[in-house]
């Protein structure tokens, strides 16, 4: 057994339109705008949540819990360039679209039928621009808010 690495391997783009997010087409993917190349080594932050619903009854003595709604938290950490900032620009306040990010095959690689993908219908929040610090370069942090239910193992049709 192999173990999967994330370096080089994660490809992420911000696409405009998407008509089934279960199901894209390279078409509609390949409209998007590739930021992985901007995206810090830890910056792309997905972070799922799942809330727990009470399922316990008066008869008992145990707690019992079910699944409840899901939630994510996504932030995404980007290097501004020059001279054309393509990242800072795509992504000011309240703009709409799709982050999608396919996991564990090398970036380089075209978006291709049948790839399992992530497809996230967000919004973004006011770019927070990172403090200027020595040695390193100049950063802003993207929030995304989920506007309707993504899908997590979406097909590249």
């Amino acid at each position: 057994m192999s173990d999967l690495f994330d370096d080089g391997n994660t490809r992420v783009s911000f696409v405009p339109s998407i008509a089934t997010i279960s199901a894209p087409t390279t078409t509609e993917l390949n409209a998007g705008t590739a930021l992985e190349s901007y995206i810090t080594p830890a910056g792309l932050q997905i972070k799922a949540s799942t809330a727990t619903v009470d399922t316990s009854n008066l008869a008992s003595t145990f707690t019992t819990q079910g699944v409840g709604r899901r939630s994510f938290t996504i932030t995404v950490e980007m290097k501004r360039q020059t001279p054309t900032d393509t990242a800072y620009n795509l992504l000011p306040y309240r703009t709409s679209g799709y982050l999608v990010v396919r996991r564990t095959k090398t970036s380089t690689t075209a978006w291709t039928s049948g790839d399992v993908i992530e497809v996230y219908p967000v919004t973004t929040g006011e770019p927070e621009l990172a403090p200027p610090a020595a040695n390193e370069v100049a950063k802003f942090t993207s929030s995304m808010m989920v506007t309707s239910d993504p899908s997590t193992r979406a097909v590249i049709a």
